[in-house]
């Protein structure tokens, strides 16, 4: 049971780090698949965004709201409340590349931390372990840097609509993601990040809801991803407060705990 629990809420967070509105219709006019990559390229450039997220599916649901660093660091930190099998569990964690960091109630009431704070997962060793690529997972998908990164490979896109996105008025577009193309147009870590994702998901094209402002800023992504064993999460997450100042730092070594040993 220790194993099931933990393996889920790994995989809740493996997915999180990404919710909605609704508006009129737009007649399904097709538009360039160059102005949402560009889009999310102008959504990169300041180099920090904050997102509000949702996330659903492979019995887990949740929300929670975290910072992200959008450049090649793959960092962040998030506050959310997980539901894993009916049980409401609140999560803190920080990104650091393949390690994530988790401080939640849960673990102590499993005996895991003794009188510490955290528990430490390298996502890596997680995979190699499991052999599941969870470490793709963290890097390319969760985090609004893995959202970006998917749009530079934006091929066919209908736009729906208009809608306003926590106040701004954006317009609703239905784009279809070629992840190769955004592999191929991605630097070296993300690269290889995105092809695991299409190893492992088996899935080349990804349909993905994107929101835009009037200044070209992506303010809403939606999209479903593999999670492995042909399960997949539903990722809603709304941006906003794009270039504010982000400092991610790992917790104090003496208050973590590495997870994989713990669990033997």
């Amino acid at each position: 049971m220790r194993r099931a629990v933990l393996g889920a809420l790994v995989l809740a967070l493996a997915v999180a780090g990404c919710g909605g509105s609704g508006g009129g219709t737009g007649g399904g006019k097709a538009v360039s698949g160059q102005a949402i990559a560009a889009a999310a390229a102008k959504s990169s450039r300041p180099g920090s965004v904050e997102a509000d997220f949702k996330i659903a599916g492979a019995g887990i649901s949740g929300s929670g709201t975290g910072v992200f660093n959008t450049g090649e660091s793959r960092s962040g930190q998030l506050s959310m409340k997980v539901r894993v099998r009916g049980v409401a569990v609140p999560i803190d964690s920080v990104i650091a590349g393949n390690v994530l960091y988790m401080r939640s109630s849960l673990f102590s009431q499993l005996g895991l931390t003794g009188n510490k704070q955290w528990v430490k997962i390298d996502l890596a060793q997680l995979a190699h372990q499991q052999g599941i690529d969870m470490s793709s997972l963290a890097n390319a998908n969760p985090t609004p840097t893995s959202a970006l990164a998917y749009l530079r490979g934006a091929g066919h896109v209908e736009r729906v609509g208009t809608d306003s996105v926590q106040g701004v008025s954006t317009t609703h577009y239905k784009v279809t993601v070629d992840l190769e193309r955004a592999a191929a147009k991605a630097s070296a870590g993300t690269r290889r990040s995105l092809r695991r994702v299409v190893e492992l998901g088996g899935v080349k094209k990804l349909p993905v809801d994107v929101w835009i402002d009037g200044d070209g800023f992506l303010r809403k992504v939606e999209y479903s991803q593999p999670a492995g064993n042909g399960r997949k999460v539903h990722l809603a997450m709304e941006l906003h407060d794009f270039g504010r100042p982000v400092t991610v730092r790992p917790p104090p070594a003496g208050s973590v705990v590495d997870l994989l040993k713990a669990l033997g």
